[in-house]
């Protein structure tokens, strides 16, 4: 008998999660920014919020605590997002804990659903809980705290009460602030029955409540995860679309993971991200163009999985931003325009329809959700991505070219000429089996 995954609720996996980097995200940078453009996002059919990390940050000058992206990217920043001082303290940049609060009512008044983001691998070097209990983190045989690969000092999980401190703040933030779960950063390097008792004690109080791990181990998905991250997809798709690199090695992951995998696991499927607009050399919007982005959109909303999107994404944002720079730090870096002439470019609004449409898809289309994946046999194996989503003898089809250049293609089956256009974009059908595709040119059908 296959063992299954969890599985996850209807709220996360009918929708898409839409993540948020406060810093970048406008260019006030603040929780107040983000609760005051909500209303617009839920318009957009978003159902779930994620927020890069708003806890109180360590703010020390001492480079040793920097890592080496910090230091790398030259912005000046003392405070590093993922270094925290506080979990149970809102960082003054984003605004108060009150602010945060009125974030997550106000998501709830919308229909949405908000994730914090939780960083537990590590902590800042002047964290108060150190100073009161040095035990919890890990040190040499002098006592001095041992750092992990960020130069941040590491947890120590072996100990209880460290544990439980841990637990404690997830719950106060369930409990207290009515948040609807967290994305755990690095989890896999957190020992996995921690995580265990951590879903246990947050959906005794909120039952519907998600934990994602930002981590690739398959067996977190058996009792601890709601979906995992899918980083080598989006490297296969990058180095598709920029690097040369065939289709054939994007299917094998994706096969890669359905092997290793629980059966029903949901990945993340992603391409932009904190991390990648601030390491890839420019936006995916710059690269390969607004249609390019058109179609990683379409992609990564109808192969299975659970579809991610960047903030800016939504309305074609080519704003070069960093992770490490802020209002008070920008170095040479941008941030989102939201006002209205930012939205009400051609291309803004473009894509404005595109989001809503595969929003709005994904909520009425349970083959988004549930129905099993199969590729489809092609004369251009190397260069087109197509396949089918079925569920209860229903079909979703997908083909996209992620190449420069443009191709006439064949498809074994064959799709019917009569069947119902979701979205296109530089297709053309010729007859059930032949398709020409413009560069980046994608077409979604459902029978």
């Amino acid at each position: 008998m296959i063992q299954k995954a969890l599985g996850a609720p209807e709220w996360l996996t009918r929708g898409a999660v839409y993540q948020i980097n406060p810093r970048t995200f406008s260019s006030e940078g603040t929780l107040k920014a983000i609760t005051k453009e909500l209303p617009f996002l839920a318009e957009m059919g978003f159902t779930t919020i994620y927020l890069c990390p708003i806890f109180e940050h360590d703010a020390s000058e001492n480079r040793d605590n920097w890592s080496d992206r910090q230091k790398k990217y030259e912005t000046q920043n003392p405070k590093n997002q993922y270094r925290m001082n506080d979990y149970f303290a809102v960082d003054e940049e984003y605004g108060t804990m009150e602010d945060l609060r009125e974030c997550v009512d106000e998501c709830h008044r919308l229909g949405m659903r908000l994730l914090l983001d939780l960083v537990y691998f590590h902590i800042g070097p002047n964290a108060n809980i150190l100073r009161s209990h040095p035990e919890f983190a890990k040190q040499d045989e002098d006592g001095n705290f041992i750092n992990g690969p960020w130069h941040f000092p590491q947890f120590d999980f072996n100990h209880q009460g460290l544990r439980e401190y841990l637990w404690c703040n997830m719950v106060y933030y369930i409990s207290v602030l009515d948040v609807d779960g967290f994305r755990c950063d690095v989890a896999d390097m957190v020992p996995l029955d921690f995580w265990y008792e951590a879903r246990r004690r947050i959906t005794a109080v909120k039952p519907d409540a998600v934990l994602i791990n930002e981590g690739s181990d398959g067996r977190s998905l058996y009792a601890a995860f709601d979906a995992i991250y899918g980083f080598s997809w989006h490297s296969h798709l990058y180095n598709v679309l920029f690097n040369g690199e065939k289709v054939t090695n994007l299917r094998a992951d994706w096969d890669k993971f359905r092997r290793e995998c629980p059966s029903g696991s949901f990945v993340l499927r992603d391409l932009e991200n904190h991390d990648t607009v601030t390491d890839w050399p420019d936006r995916i919007e710059v690269m390969a163009g607004h249609r390019g982005m058109d179609m990683v959109l379409a992609l990564n909303y109808t192969v299975d999985g659970l579809p991610m999107v960047y903030c800016g994404n939504e309305i074609a944002d080519t704003a070069k931003v960093n992770m490490f720079a802020n209002r008070f730090y920008p170095g040479k870096y941008e941030f989102t325009s939201r006002d209205a002439d930012a939205k009400n470019t051609p291309d803004s609004l473009t894509r404005q329809s595109l989001v809503k449409k595969l929003n709005a898809f994904r909520k009425e289309d349970i083959r988004l959700v549930y129905g099993k994946t199969e590729w489809l046999d092609t004369d251009r194996p190397d260069d087109i991505i197509a396949f089918s989503r079925t569920y209860e003898g229903k079909n979703v089809w997908f083909i996209c070219n992620p190449k420069t250049e443009p191709c006439t293609v064949n498809i074994s089956g064959g799709i019917p000429t009569d069947a119902e256009r979701v979205a296109v974009s530089g297709v053309e059908q010729k007859n059930e089996n032949l398709f020409e595709l413009e560069p980046y040119g994608f077409i979604i059908v459902r029978d």
